[in-house]
């Protein structure tokens, strides 16, 4: 079914024409809709169409936008940026503020770089890893995302009928193109489990360059540790010279200015920081301890450089998000949405007897149908209902609320600080109608 927008339906099929599947983005096909959604503009917490039609935005830019759309701050310093030249690939007084900036706020950056992606960011702290230790294999987690490079394209969002095991996890490839040798290098092991946790780093300890792992798993939904799993996690790695990464990217700044592991009170070797870091604009970052990082080049031998790393418009767009992160009360205001939103979407489900489970911290969550216990991995994540989430997602469009779908894998939605109590006292009334009507 595709939920009908004359306008968005004409332009997708011209894009069709010229892009492959008419996206720049394999996921920006929502299935929820049969389509992309396509916008004419974003203003704080709401997006319209390009049929006009206004939407609560409860995808913000998958993360991306933690400010919410065009933040007066984001649109000065991007202007501020303009107005210098559009510099690209110079160094000026910025990019060295906002690395101040960072050592500032994560615990575990001293030094750090910047890459435009999330998956730029992974890909170079994992060969930072293997450069310091002499070693090639990483481990990772059943549903845990990485980015798409070839190296941790493995067991990120598999069929269920191919994890036979609940205490090991077999490395299976996600993407065609990807050559089935890199499989050697990488193991997979399930989360929140640490009995196969020590198994695998036991059997693989002196092959092993590091462990990453998304501190909190928010690509199957919302999936947060046991904190004892995570100590035993730091301590293994600690014990035998394993770099731990904790990939940040979705995380950071989400719950707290000194991300998840600030949250936790577990400081990784390594991290990666990236979507809301630069309100909405392309900039991630790696870091970690100084006697890490000063293995990359020039210092060392671990390459890392690039045209676009470091742009001014996205650094100057992070100053400013950054700025406001660091304001008092700022998680206040995101606690005390997330309170109303999270509570609220649980009632409801409780309100029209529909079996289903939300789990959200700071400011993304995941929506599980069919579930009534804890999601504690992605095992559990994907088996929840995908048909009725999909149907939910679609009755949300058209009353009003703008969710997106994962092309059937478990799915991360949240707001901004943008949004207000106000806001979310309307999307429950608007999506208590879309349950309704699901029921």
């Amino acid at each position: 079914m595709t939920v009908l927008s004359k306008k968005a339906i004409e332009l997708w099929n011209f894009a069709q024409q010229h892009l492959v599947a008419g996206v720049c983005a394999s996921t920006r096909v929502n299935r929820a809709l049969g389509r992309p959604f396509i916008a004419m503009r974003g203003e704080g917490s709401h997006l319209w169409d390009v049929d006009g039609h206004e939407l609560i935005d409860l995808c913000t830019s998958h993360g991306g936008s933690i400010l919410g759309h065009k933040h007066p701050k984001i649109v000065a310093a991007i202007q501020q940026a303009l107005e210098m030249g559009i510099l690209c690939s110079y160094e000026t007084e910025y990019q060295g503020k906002l690395a101040a900036k960072l050592a500032e706020m994560v615990p575990a950056i001293e030094l750090c770089r910047f890459t435009c992606s999330g998956t730029e960011a992974t890909m170079h702290a994992i060969r930072l890893a293997r450069a310091v230790t002499g070693r090639e294999k990483i481990l990772k987690f059943e549903g845990h995302f990485h980015g798409y490079h070839d190296y941790v394209n493995f067991t990120w969002g598999p069929s269920l009928r191919d994890l036979p095991s609940e205490d090991e996890s077999p490395t299976l490839v996600e993407s065609a193109g990807v050559p089935q040798g890199l499989a050697a290098y990488c193991v997979a092991a399930p989360f929140n489990n640490p009995a196969a946790l020590e198994k695998a780093i036991l059997k693989h300890k002196n092959e092993l360059a590091a462990v990453i792992c998304e501190p909190i798993n928010y690509n199957a939904g919302c999936i947060i540790p046991d904190k004892n799993y995570m100590v035993m996690m730091r301590q293994l790695c600690s014990d035998h010279g394993i770099i731990l990464i904790y990939d940040e990217v979705l995380s950071a700044f989400r719950m707290g200015p000194d991300c998840a592991q600030g949250y936790l009170g577990i400081t990784p070797d390594l991290c990666t920081v990236g979507k809301c870091v630069a309100g909405g604009t392309p900039l991630s970052v790696f870091g970690g301890k100084k006697e890490i990082m000063e293995h990359v080049s020039p210092l060392g031998k671990s390459a890392h450089s690039g045209t676009y790393t470091g742009h001014l418009i996205p650094v100057m767009a992070a100053l400013a998000c950054l700025d406001e992160i660091s304001s008092p009360g700022f998680y206040d205001h995101i606690n005390a949405l997330a309170d109303k939103l999270y509570n609220g979407l649980q009632e409801l489900l409780a309100k029209h007897k529909i079996k289903g489970r939300v789990q959200g911290l700071g400011a993304r969550f995941g929506l599980y149908f069919g579930v009534d216990q804890e999601v504690r991995n992605y095992r559990d994540a994907a088996r929840a209902d995908k048909e009725m989430l999909l149907k939910f997602l679609r009755l949300a469009y058209e009353k009003g609320v703008y969710f997106h779908d994962y092309q059937g894998h478990p799915c991360h939605h949240g707001f901004s600080s943008a949004h207000t109590l106000a806001d979310m006292d309307e999307v429950l009334c608007r999506l208590d109608s879309a349950f309704q009507s699901l029921r």
